[in-house]
């Protein structure tokens, strides 16, 4: 990765407007808003990241953020003709805690963010951009933090990559999931949830992890992962806070033995939905 003083000296190569970065000292992650492109294109999509290079040890959080934590949030101030889609969430890791499990990410990370450009935006014109950060980074203790990042990129009739966020645009978008063709159901079976998966290509490390997407389903140790005649079975601790199972469920799983291999999702639905325990709270 580059160091600070690279990132410092290539910004002047860059079109957009210098981002707002938190210190890595004080707040154990840096985090700055950054564009792939060099211009926004009217009627094209666009992609802008948020940038988190956190200290060796610290992490963040998913979108389901496991046994504690928060998932970063985003609160976009964007011109009318501009609109922000949701964060693109990268495959996760999972982190072990004093025996809890969280969900996120360490090292150096973009999550990306999709944004809609208006067909009427006018080459020649500067697009603002803020966006409000709210984020808890954990070690053994936990700090939150909070950052307003201001982005301003020129509107061209074409743009270019931007050659600073080129690298970490392309690791971005590499560490998306990618949809498979497999099939699968999931079941209750006691205290456990039991998903079961079919198809051709099914990973078959002994490395194996998968993430739920919706929290209070399952508890966030690993899934114990078994295989029988061209099936796939993960089995987790159910949720002491699932009331009722939904229609279906949304995993990830990464091949931890192949970290260059693509993450998949999956939908998943369940055999029947059924009542487990009322009186439990969300």
């Amino acid at each position: 990765m580059h160091t600070h003083e690279l990132l410092l000296a290539a910004t002047a190569l860059v079109l957009a407007v210098p981002t707002v970065a938190a210190s890595a000292d004080k707040d154990h992650v840096r985090v700055e808003l950054i564009a792939e492109k060099s211009a926004l294109v009217p009627g094209e999509r666009a992609w802008v990241g948020l940038r988190l290079v956190h200290e060796p040890h610290w992490h963040t959080y998913w979108v389901n953020p496991g046994d504690s934590g928060l998932p970063t949030k985003l609160k976009w101030q964007l011109p009318a003709n501009i609109k922000a889609g949701d964060i693109a969430w990268p495959a996760p890791r999972r982190f072990e805690v004093g025996g809890l499990f969280n969900i996120g990410y360490g090292g150096d990370v973009v999550l990306p963010v999709p944004l809609e450009v208006a067909a009427d935006a006018k080459p020649g014109t500067t697009v603002p951009m803020s966006v409000e950060v709210r984020w808890l980074v954990c070690r053994e203790e936990c700090v939150p933090g909070k950052k307003t990042l201001k982005l301003a990129l020129p509107v061209a009739a074409s743009a270019s990559a931007n050659a600073r966020t080129r690298k970490a645009f392309v690791a971005a978008h590499a560490a998306q999931p990618l949809a498979s063709t497999w099939t699968g159901n999931a079941r209750l079976a006691g205290g456990q949830m039991e998903v079961t998966l079919s198809g051709a290509d099914l990973p078959s490390s002994d490395k194996l992890d998968a993430f739920v997407v919706q929290s209070q389903l399952v508890a966030y140790a690993p899934p114990k992962v078994a295989r029988s005649d061209g099936a796939l079975t993960l089995t987790f601790d159910k949720s002491e806070y699932l009331a009722a199972t939904p229609a279906a469920i949304d995993l990830v799983l990464i091949d931890g033995a192949h970290p260059n291999v693509l993450a998949r999702s999956i939908r998943v639905p369940f055999a029947a939905a059924e009542a487990t325990n009322p009186s439990a709270t969300h």
